[in-house]
């Protein structure tokens, strides 16, 4: 997410991978890829700065997590016993599979 000023002095953030473009004629608009638009304070330089600087974070993230093999085996959730009186009683909790999402 980057951060922008509108010309109310409202922040808002947006998510930089779903700009669409950035046009200045005189003011700055930011195109999202959905067709919304906002304009904001900062250049059209800044706005490019901005995301130029969100993606290379990103990726300097991407690079410092570990490999996969360098990670802790995933391991099973275990409920409290039922009865404090019996410790095996560790069977594994049961999940809930998410809804499935809607179509239009």
């Amino acid at each position: 997410m980057i951060v922008l000023t509108r010309f109310n002095s409202e922040r808002i953030a947006v998510n930089a991978d779903l700009v669409a473009r950035v046009e200045t004629s005189p003011d700055t608009r930011v195109t999202m890829i959905d067709g919304s638009r906002y304009i904001v304070t900062e250049s059209m330089a800044d706005v490019i700065r901005l995301i130029e600087e969100y993606k290379a974070r990103v990726l300097a993230l991407a690079r410092s997590v570990p490999d996969v093999a360098d990670r802790a085996p995933l391991e099973l959730v275990r409920r409290a016993p039922r009865d404090a009186t019996d410790p095996d009683d560790d069977r594994p909790v049961g999940v809930t599979p998410l809804p499935a999402p809607r179509t239009k």
